[in-house]
């Protein structure tokens, strides 16, 4: 065959034509599933939508429980452990007894300097979702 052929251009054409679309597919498939995997906002953990005085609650919980585990997150844990208890303090719109109560746990801890803070922690987190399925 001649390249002056018209099946010439045609078979040049579609492997080319075939090459766009693929890559067309490809990126249109990676900026869907960037999309839906990433949450909505910028701290990387999905938004919920909680009362006031419970979100107040999270805003400091949520970087702190998301943060790496280690010393550095156990240190911002304790340092902030007080700020928390008196925001589980102003929890209005449902009971945070237990959720107080972990805070306790996690402040005794921190007091006591001999380790269980990632313990302590995690019963707070525990009983914050135990507050929050309470809520709805």
């Amino acid at each position: 065959m001649d390249s002056n052929s018209p099946h010439h251009s045609l078979r040049t054409t579609m492997p080319f034509l075939h090459q766009k679309l693929i890559a067309a597919l490809l990126a249109a498939g990676a900026i869907g599933s960037t999309c839906a995997a990433e949450p909505n906002n910028e701290a990387g953990h999905h938004h919920h939508h909680f009362a006031g005085d419970v979100e107040a609650f999270h805003s400091v919980l949520a970087p702190i429980w998301h943060a790496p585990r280690g010393q550095a997150r156990n240190r911002s844990a304790c340092r902030q452990a007080g700020r928390m208890a008196e925001l589980a303090q102003a929890i209005h719109s449902v009971d945070p007894g237990k959720l107080q109560a972990s805070l306790v746990g996690l402040k005794d801890r921190c007091r006591a300097g001999k380790g269980g803070i990632e313990a302590a922690l995690s019963d707070v987190h525990d009983e914050f979702h135990h507050l929050i399925e309470a809520a709805s």
